[in-house]
């Protein structure tokens, strides 16, 4: 039988009611840890479900870079808009320079290169 988060909360919630008619108190801390331990559970069940792209933007995986907002750059030449919001050719930051090269899942990522919303990569030039 594998435990499901719907069998543990309904557990804690009979564990509960049991503790509050008999009024023992004691069985009541025992009914909080098998909720908590349910809603560990069902975090686990909802990453499963997950799409990989979505699991991706959630989660941060060591060998990736971080994900960049464009709210940090200065951006030039407007390509295109990706899932809606805009593809820039340069970002510009305060000592740097940055060149698109291309969606995260068709460039290979190189040291050296961002990331950037919504999954592109950047690659530093000389100004």
């Amino acid at each position: 039988m594998k435990v499901t988060s719907r069998f543990l909360f309904t557990g804690s919630a009979v564990l509960a009611l049991l503790a509050f008619m008999f009024e023992s108190w004691l069985m009541l801390p025992v009914a909080f840890f098998v909720a908590f331990f349910g809603m560990l559970v069902a975090d686990r069940e909802q990453l499963a479900d997950m799409d990989q792209t979505a699991l991706a933007m959630m989660l941060a995986v060591p060998e990736q870079r971080p994900l960049q907002t464009l709210d940090d750059f200065r951006c030039r030449e407007l390509l295109f808009y990706s899932a809606g919001y805009p593809v820039y050719r340069y970002l510009i930051a305060s000592d740097s320079c940055w060149e698109l090269v291309g969606e995260e899942s068709q460039v290979k990522a190189e040291r050296g290169m961002i990331r950037v919303f919504p999954g592109f990569l950047y690659r530093r030039v000389a100004r």
